[in-house]
């Protein structure tokens, strides 16, 4: 193998695998990323055996071949290059000459035959849709999976396509976050709805994806593997093959209390509040009276703190305690200048809102949050 390619084009690959690479694992070439060379282009690849990224970028290649090696000390290599093209030359052993300007190393690395076995999709079948409105709907709900790994059905995000709207919903069984776009001119070819829970690492990828011209991104199921195609660009994930609760059922339908704030407010608030708050449960207390509320926090080994913020509602005052981070993750979700709460009592659960008219915001979203105990 040996070629020629650009700095700045292999580095944009290179960083794009980072993610899925494994740091430590138990399989030492999970740690590498597979290049091959061949027909102008220099491809990679990057798995864990669960997520795969497949990239290329364009190269005058003088002589097809492949290898792996070290995913991050090459990225680290190639980043602290000077900006000119680098030359790439495999030598005996499995071992890589890299050549930029003055620059000279050489990496070992191992046979590209011992790399695994990387999975291949059938897309003839694929959705299609906006990428940054796939964007839009991981970096709206991704917050709200659990970190709990034995919680198998929770560790990820369901996406559900229908003719009539596209929704993605995530929960750790604290709170819930819930988005859906109006299914307009995209979609799959067929009229079949789609039903996927996507894994938390492949959501990462998806961030990190970047579309075609088109802008673009073509996603659906082959075999046993989702898939996510964006330019020159291809994520695979296995398939987490568990029931996700029935999350329409958590929402309550009776929190007559409404209340309107300005986002940026109550956001620094609760993060000031929050600071004398207990570390492990981060409960915040939130008195709301007419006109206003108030955010207040005590800690038995700290001390307490106190604020007011003025608000929209003109119902019976009352309270309720939550979780500030989970608040938080909301409010720094949400685009709009205000959020809209509906709650019920201090043993309800929370509903936030973006406060927009229809024609703002082109998707829904829900988010709630269940009541703490306060001590």
């Amino acid at each position: 193998m040996e070629l020629t390619v650009g700095k700045a084009d292999l580095q944009k690959e290179l960083q794009l695998c980072q993610g899925v690479v494994e740091k430590r694992s138990t399989i030492p070439i999970l740690s590498n990323v597979l290049l091959r060379a061949a027909d102008g282009r220099l491809q990679i690849a990057a798995t864990d055996l669960d997520v795969t990224i497949l990239s290329s970028c364009a190269a005058r290649v003088t002589t097809p071949g492949g290898v792996t090696i070290e995913a991050k000390r090459l990225f680290d290599i190639v980043r602290s290059l000077p900006d000119e093209d680098v030359h790439m030359a495999l030598q005996e052993n499995n071992s890589v000459l890299i050549e930029s300007g003055t620059a000279k190393f050489r990496l070992l690395g191992l046979p590209a035959e011992d790399y695994p076995t990387l999975p291949t999709v059938d897309s003839a079948d694929a959705y299609t849709l906006p990428l940054d409105e796939l964007k839009t709907m991981v970096g709206k709900v991704k917050f709200a999976i659990t970190h709990e790994e034995t919680r198998f059905q929770l560790n990820g995000a369901l996406l559900k396509v229908q003719p009539s709207k596209m929704e993605m919903v995530a929960t750790d069984g604290h709170r819930m976050a819930l988005i859906n776009f109006p299914q307009g001119g995209g979609g799959k070819k067929k009229g079949d709805d789609l039903t996927i829970l996507i894994p938390r690492k492949a959501l990462d990828e998806i961030l990190r994806l970047e579309s075609g011209e088109d802008g673009t991104v073509r996603f659906g199921v082959s075999e046993n593997q989702l898939f996510f195609e964006a330019g020159e660009r291809r994520l695979m994930a296995r398939m987490i093959d568990v029931n996700f609760p029935n999350y329409m059922e958590v929402i309550s339908r009776d929190n007559d209390r409404h209340v309107m704030v300005d986002r940026e407010r109550l956001l620094s608030t609760i993060r000031r509040i929050s600071l004398v708050a207990n570390e492990r449960t981060r409960a915040v207390r939130f008195d709301f009276a007419p006109g206003k509320l108030t955010v207040s926090s005590t800690n038995p080994e700290l001390g307490d703190a106190r604020e007011t913020v003025p608000i929209d509602y003109a119902g019976n005052p009352f309270h309720v305690g939550l979780n500030a981070a989970y608040l938080t993750d909301f409010l720094s979700a949400v685009d709009t200048q205000s959020v809209s709460l509906d709650l019920k009592d201090e043993n309800s659960q929370c509903i936030g809102r973006p406060a927009s008219t229809a024609d703002d915001l082109a998707y829904d979203y829900l988010y709630v949050v269940m009541p703490m105990r306060l001590a």
